[in-house]
């Protein structure tokens, strides 16, 4: 037995935990979105009425813009995604101002304002697809790694505003909301192809086509299969020898006459084999399928409508060398309509109302153990939110934005999120964003013990931020002050406190010129519980910094990425503070027509001391990484 896998057995319940606290993040609808953008340029670089005219513009992104106008908004584009050599969900939010992530053995979680990791999963910011909530329906997962619901090569953007988002999204959107839209057919008009190969065992190939005809329909198709060492993050390196993990993803998008189709399906499959007398295997599989229709049923109005159904399944089997197993099944199915009415017919007024009605019929977790005991627990829940929002026009320079919503689920009593903002913008290239606002997070079928302690409380947040922002020329500036509480904790997992504290400042600068891209921020972040205790995982600063610079017009670029985490502590060992540098080198059609990408991951080589609790090495690990792909567009 090696010495890691000694110390790793004692922590395999914690690893197995977090498995079993898997995904169902799979909610798609179409929202229709305006057409990419140049590298770095921000949706929130136009004004709303710009936005109204393209040629399509949904109740959802109507929604959007009204809720996120007062919020400070950042956003990574396709180019972004490409150009930085990004290919999970978990690196493309690494890149962004105030997010961190950080690993297990099996899963990557994310961290905003101070709160995430393995701890408390990622229940407080909630990710959308095409403005489709996307966590799963067991434990409020997000899915960050090779797990990940969509291949981050059909993102045409991601959106994060940070913030109480509760006022138009509902349950989750906490301390943020992430939005990602995907790519149309138009986007790529034609066939790609992509292979890549890199250390660690990584393998991985993609194959996509999608078009536009002449009477406007449209449909993108892509299937993707990939393979490592079983390890989420490429910085983790080679844990344990005989661990290998396989995932698939299928994806469909289809536009015709403002009806919508999007399904999915994507399943991730780990085994261990690591030593003679146990092994293990576990799949993660998610599917989903959304029917939606965007309209304007009036002069004025515009509709967006969404019928979403989906199932999530977890399987997990351990087995030893006496042919004994121990096995685990979870299964969460759901079906969901959401419709949302903008109306700007109203002089200086923007309005918008939502709803939304949600049935979990299912949420069921089973568990089998070496001595033949069965422990089943079923769940299920009912939920219905409604929602109003109105952005009025004051003056010129003045604007104000109001909402409200009403939420009620199975065991709870209807909960209130109000939302205000005030907006000043003195001169165009400036604005001036006061915001405060109160979200709430339900307990997840988890948190209730699928149905065992059902006596858990929602969580609420209070947030209050100031923002202040500068546009001219290429140039963009952001500084934002915030503080929130949140109270009371649903599980204040060995806090000894009920409540959490956090402030902060954030600070964002984006420069462009000449195809030169400069990008960085710096985030001062303090959140504790009650008074004294401080929270795992919770660094006090986050620093990032992009460049990205054409070598030979845009036949060759090079970019670099600078990511460092400040110190903190996973609750039981201190972790040193951690600087990541990558490099990415992107030339277009360099060998036979393709494009290429070479990828390497921490130059640096600095030490990794996150994983500590898992594998007993306090001082980190050192690793390096790389990778090479080809493309070819037909």
């Amino acid at each position: 037995m090696q010495p890691s896998l000694r110390r790793f057995l004692p922590f395999h319940a914690v690893a197995a935990r977090a498995r079993r606290r898997c995904a169902f993040a799979c909610a798609l609808a179409l929202a229709t979105a305006a057409p990419a953008k140049a590298l770095g340029q921000e949706l929130t670089d136009l004004p709303l009425e710009s936005l109204l005219e393209t040629e399509v513009v949904s109740a959802a992104r109507f929604a959007r813009q009204v809720t996120d106008a007062a919020s400070a908004v950042s956003v990574l584009t396709a180019d972004d995604i490409r150009i930085f050599g990004l290919r999970t969900l978990g690196e493309v939010l690494d890149q962004m101002r105030g997010l961190h992530v950080s690993h297990s053995l099996d899963y990557v979680f994310l961290g905003a304002r101070g709160i995430g990791g393995p701890q408390s999963l990622a229940g407080r910011v909630l990710l959308l697809i095409d403005g489709i909530p996307a966590v799963d329906n067991l434990y409020d997962q997000l899915y960050l790694g090779h797990d990940e619901p969509i291949d981050v090569a059909l993102i045409d953007r991601i959106e994060y505003a940070p913030g109480s988002g509760s006022a138009m999204y509902g349950n989750n959107a906490f301390l943020g909301v992430i939005n990602v839209v995907t790519k149309r057919g138009r986007d790529l008009d034609g066939l790609q192809a992509t292979a890549s190969v890199g250390n660690w065992g990584d393998r991985s190939w993609r194959l996509t086509s999608g078009q536009r005809l002449a009477n406007g329909a449209e449909w993108l198709l892509s299937f993707s299969m990939h393979q490592n060492n079983g390890i989420p993050g490429t910085e983790t390196g080679d844990v344990l020898d005989g661990v290998e993990a396989h995932d698939q993803r299928l994806f469909f998008k289809g536009q015709f006459e403002g009806f919508s189709l999007e399904a999915l399906t994507a399943q991730r499959r780990s085994r261990t084999d690591a030593r003679p007398d146990w092994a293990n295997d576990y799949i993660d599989r998610n599917e989903l399928v959304s029917l939606g229709h965007d309209g304007k049923p009036a002069e004025g109005w515009r509709s967006s409508v969404r019928l979403q159904a989906g199932h999530y399944a977890y399987r997990y089997r351990e087995e030893d060398s006496e042919g004994g197993s121990s096995r685990i099944a979870n299964d969460g199915v759901w079906w969901a309509l959401d419709t949302q009415l903008g109306y700007d017919g109203l002089a200086d007024h923007r309005i918008v109302l939502g709803a939304r009605v949600r049935r979990d019929p299912v949420l069921r977790y089973h568990r089998v153990e070496y001595d033949g005991y069965v422990d089943r627990q079923d769940d299920y829940r009912r939920s219905v939110g409604l929602s109003a929002e109105d952005e009025v026009t004051l003056s010129p320079e003045w604007r104000v934005t109001g909402g409200l919503r009403v939420d009620r689920r199975s065991f709870y009593s209807w909960t209130w999120s109000p939302r205000a903002a005030l907006v000043w913008a003195p001169a165009p290239e400036w604005s001036l964003k006061l915001s405060q606002g109160r979200a709430t997070r339900f307990p997840s079928a988890a948190d209730r013990g699928f149905g065992t302690t059902p006596d858990q409380n929602e969580e609420r947040v209070t947030t209050r931020e100031l923002v202040t922002e500068y546009k001219r020329d290429g140039l963009r500036l952001l500084g934002s002050l915030y503080s929130y509480r949140v109270h009371p904790l649903i599980d204040d997992a060995g806090l000894g406190t009920n409540r959490i504290d956090g402030r902060g400042l954030e600070l964002e600068a984006e420069w462009q010129w000449h195809g030169w891209c400069l990008r960085g921020s710096q985030a001062w972040q303090h959140a504790r519980a009650g008074e004294a205790v401080e929270l795992p995982y919770s660094p006090r600063t986050v620093t990032k910094l992009q460049a990205s610079a054409p070598l030979d017009g845009e036949a060759l670029r090079a970019s670099l990425a600078l990511r460092r985490t400040g110190a903190f502590t996973t609750g039981f060992t201190p972790v040193p503070a951690r600087n990541l540098l990558d490099l990415t080198l992107v030339s277009q059609k360099a060998v036979a027509g393709l494009d290429l990408r070479i990828a390497w991951r921490n130059l640096l080589r600095e030490r990794d001391g996150s994983l500590a609790d898992y594998l007993g090495e306090p001082s980190g690990r050192r690793t390096r990484s790389a990778w090479i792909e080809l493309t070819g567009n037909f």
